[in-house]
């Protein structure tokens, strides 16, 4: 079903001033009239998500559809403005395989919210055709997939968790990721980790700095001889950087946007090059990684094809692991260049596959088991908690006689039955309390 459809559908159950149109109701007795009065409904409180990923989305796609440095201000900013009366607590995360934006708020309100977000991104209709939505504990057991790496396109890559906490860390500064749903979070780590360390899935992890160095390994001979340089100076550069160096790689250069001292480990420091030295640096480059957020690509096809020229058509290996992506893809048409997108990594992925399919079944179980109990757990808490209510307001209700008498009781539930202050819905919530239970509650109440 299409987002446009799917909104037409959940306008029916929103709040009638999230939408500036107004609807005629004349002859329907449960259409809403047309009227400038704001009606408050009352709505759940749920975790929510929508995104795109590498299994619903192109490349071409997914780098239109990003949250990161460059933008993440302004998406604060236009998420608080649109949806703060419906949204208590958000956050998001965008890399190579995926983004997804996770919202406590007001149920069937997901769809919307994401119609306005891809507006406010600019995002075409191609986009959406690879949206999807999840829910309460479908979401929570989706996310723990996600960050244990069982959602991933390398199965049980290394990277995502970090990725995962770098997201939540980013947006508690931001001050939008708090209260129930930075707690869900939490949780959310907890179980992935888990995953990964209760499982093999994690055993001997691939990662896309490590299939980068295998399609490097695959294409040159002695690829200890070849000429490297990282254009970024992020985690996925660094982690590249010392993945190559640590596989006897040790002619590097790192270029980026501006004078950075990066310390790659022990036995290797690198200062990167200004962005402006790329075109001098390039023609004597065997291996060019790039990993930089850009909107659009840093490198055209202009670039390498008079690189190719000097280098007098030694061949070049292009590793783009930015999205968006940093290269231009009619690279591609230029003989001696051999160009790998992080699209393309999937077809180096099936080192092991059997092994972590089977270790993904192990980690999806045990995954769906915790957040069972979790939820359990949660449902548990919070009926005790409304019973801990109603027990406390039928308490204050009672006089010091009818509170004594109640506390003497053999048998609280049949003394409660009988007074006028107790309705039948605080009956009802405390009727699962066993004697013990409502004793040393009332106790707590009277020492409040």
């Amino acid at each position: 079903m299409k987002l446009d459809t799917l909104l037409s559908c959940e306008m029916e159950s929103l709040p009638t001033y999230f939408f500036s149109e107004k609807v005629d109701g004349d002859n329907d007795e449960h259409a809403v009239k047309n009227t400038t009065k704001k009606t408050k409904l009352n709505f759940i409180m749920e975790l929510q998500l929508f995104g795109i990923n590498h299994k619903t989305s192109k490349l071409s796609e997914r780098e239109l559809f990003i949250i990161n440095d460059s933008n993440k201000d302004d998406f604060k900013n236009f998420f608080k403005d649109e949806f703060g009366e419906f949204v208590e607590s958000f956050f998001a995360l965008s890399t190579c395989n995926r983004t997804e934006i996770y919202f406590y708020g007001h149920s069937a309100t997901a769809i919307s919210i994401a119609q306005k977000t891809f507006d406010f991104l600019g995002c075409d209709d191609s986009v959406k055709e690879g949206l999807y939505f999840l829910g309460g504990d479908r979401a929570i057991e989706h996310m723990c997939c996600v960050a244990s790496g069982l959602d991933s396109q390398v199965l049980g890559e290394q990277e995502i968790l970090g990725q995962f906490k770098k997201a939540t860390q980013t947006f508690i500064k931001l001050e939008t990721l708090n209260g129930k749903l930075q707690r869900l979070t939490d949780e959310i780590i907890s179980i992935a980790k888990a995953a990964r360390t209760e499982t093999k899935i994690g055993f001997n992890p691939l990662s896309v700095s490590g299939l980068s160095l295998k399609i490097v390994q695959e294409i040159f001979e002695d690829p200890t001889q070849q000429n490297l340089t990282i254009v970024g100076a992020g985690e996925m550069a660094m982690s590249v950087t010392q993945n190559f160096y640590e596989n006897g790689i040790k002619n590097i250069h790192a270029v980026n946007r501006s004078k950075k001292f990066l310390q790659i480990n022990e036995s290797l420091s690198l200062v990167t090059n200004n962005l402006s030295r790329l075109g001098s640096l390039i023609s004597s480059t065997d291996i060019l990684v790039t990993s930089v957020n850009s909107p659009l690509p840093i490198i055209g096809k202009g670039l390498i094809e008079n690189a190719m020229k000097e280098r007098k058509n030694k061949p070049m290996l292009l590793i783009d692991l930015g999205v968006p992506r940093n290269i231009e893809d009619q690279v591609r048409d230029l003989e001696y260049a051999y160009l790998f997108t992080i699209e393309d990594i999937e077809h180096v992925t099936q080192e092991n596959l059997e092994e972590r399919s089977i270790e993904a079944k192990r980690a999806k179980i045990l995954i769906q088991q915790r957040v069972k109990a979790f939820s359990q757990d949660k449902i548990k808490n919070e009926n005790r908690n409304e019973a801990y209510e109603a027990l406390k307001n039928i308490c204050e209700a009672l006089s010091e006689k009818d509170l004594l008498a109640l506390k003497s009781s053999d048998n609280p539930h049949k003394h409660l039955n009988k007074i006028d202050v107790a309705s039948a819905d605080q009956l009802k919530l405390i009727s699962d309390l066993n004697p013990h239970t409502i004793f040393s509650m009332i106790q707590e109440i009277q020492s409040a």
